[in-house]
């Protein structure tokens, strides 16, 4: 295969559940990288905050370190670490209020919240193989995550065509945030209540105390194909399958009583125990020689038994540059522009809902209750747009990145004009990172 050939597979950003390289084998040499993220979403909609005001939405710093070094010439080690810190309200459900046509979203309190992650893989390079192992971890105070995995890929056709497929498996396991102080002003978790808090925790917040000990567990598999159709061509395919069963309600978005100013018996979020959903993904990237750039071009088909579907739509232009000028061919300098653009659009969860409570006295739902709702806006008919752009500057070992990416969400976007969804994000995402290649 020409070199051409095989550098062109190899820029071709993999979609999700597909490997695109198009030799297997290992990294050249060892790279060291960091990233820090800032994510700030925009304030409520004072109009529709049943607070009577605008709320400081989430703002998220992430700080994220990677490492990967070969260990002999067919094996290398990949480890990531991340470091997250969260802050502000977030929406706990929507209603119509009683006398009143308009929906209104209830947000908690401000909230912090700390998260780490760490995961480490590693990799056998064959000929025209590779095969991986991994393992991840994620904790918060009120949550544990675990899971594993194994993919490999293989290349035929003259290494013209890759074959790809993983598998992974994780477990959670869930202690929430009670809301109860203690006499230091800590706030204390669900497991750590006592006999007689946790009978009042049964009545204030029964969402919270149903999550009392719960877990989780899911299984995926994806199969994937890639193929070089020409010099310049790269296109990709990729098909996915994960089931997901336990506790998969939200514990925070709780039953109300008189907390609400506008609210009173709106019901618990109770979603089923078992969902199972399925993607298509298609990809191809595109060279053009005479502009030194590539367009890349992503579609990704969700659907699940929630009767969910989505449609995800990503467009990219890679510009690449490297000025012929003597200090920027000494130090070997290149530029590369990525401006971008992502739809997104999604139908509502059958059990999605928002209570009218014109129409409905006593308790809508309770945390017993064998229907099945959630006013959770993810899970509604919507759209979604991103503009984003990113830049990347090489001089010799070092790589500078950096990208910003505007997101609103809307359900207009998603082609629903019936609906109102006040608790959809908009925000924005700044990211600079160094890689370091030794």
């Amino acid at each position: 295969m020409s070199k051409k050939l095989t550098l062109l597979a190899k820029s071709a950003l993999a979609i999700p559940g597909m490997i695109a390289t198009a030799q297997a084998a290992g990294p050249a040499g060892s790279e060291a990288s960091y990233r820090y993220t800032y994510y700030t979403e925009d304030d409520s909609p004072e109009a529709r905050d049943d607070s009577g005001g605008a709320q400081d939405r989430y703002k998220i710093q992430v700080h994220q370190f990677h490492i990967l070094t070969p260990v002999t010439d067919k094996f290398a080690v990949n480890v990531e670490a991340s470091y997250e810190s969260m802050s502000g309200a977030s929406p706990v459900y929507s209603y119509i209020a009683d006398g009143q046509e308009d929906v209104y979203t209830h947000f908690n309190g401000a909230s912090r919240e700390r998260r780490y992650d760490v995961s480490a893989n590693g990799r056998y390079y064959g000929s025209t193989s590779d095969a991986g192992a991994g393992v991840y971890a994620s904790m918060e105070r009120d949550y544990f995550a675990l899971n594993g995995s194994l993919d490999g890929s293989i290349q035929i056709n003259d290494q013209m065509t890759t074959l790809s497929g993983g598998v992974s498996a994780g477990h959670d396991w869930l202690n929430p945030n009670s809301g109860v102080v203690s006499d230091s002003g800590d706030v204390l978790m669900v497991n750590d209540l006592s006999s007689e808090e946790l009978e009042q925790l049964a009545a204030d917040a029964p969402a919270r105390h149903a999550a009392k000990g719960k877990t989780k567990w899911q299984l995926s598999v994806f199969e994937g194909v890639g193929q070089i159709i020409d010099m310049n061509t790269v296109v990709q395919g990729s098909v996915s399958f994960t089931y997901k069963t336990g506790y998969l309600s939200d514990p925070y978005r709780d039953c109300v009583g008189s907390d609400a100013p506008l609210a009173d018996n709106v019901p618990c979020d109770i979603r089923p125990s078992t969902r199972a959903a399925g993607t298509l993904s298609l990809g191809v990237r595109r060279y053009l020689p005479t502009l030194n750039a590539a367009v890349h071009g992503d579609y990704r088909l969700f659907v699940d038994n929630w009767d969910v579907m989505s449609h995800t739509l990503d467009l990219d232009y890679y510009q690449n540059w490297a000025p012929n000028w003597n200090f920027f061919v000494n130090n070997d300098v290149n530029f590369q522009l990525v401006p971008g653009v992502r739809y997104y659009q999604q139908s509502q969860a059958y059990f999605y809902e928002i209570p009218d409570l014109n129409t409905t006295t006593g308790s809508a739902y309770s945390a017993d209750t064998t229907r099945y709702y959630s006013s959770d806006p993810r899970l509604s008919h919507y759209g979604a747009i991103s503009l984003k752009t990113r830049l990347k500057i090489d001089f010799r070992q070092f790589s500078l990145n950096g990208s910003v990416e505007r997101y609103a969400a809307n359900p207009a976007y998603g082609f629903n004009f019936d609906d109102d969804t006040p608790g959809l994000p908009a925000y924005w995402r700044f990211t600079t990172g160094l890689d370091f290649r030794f």
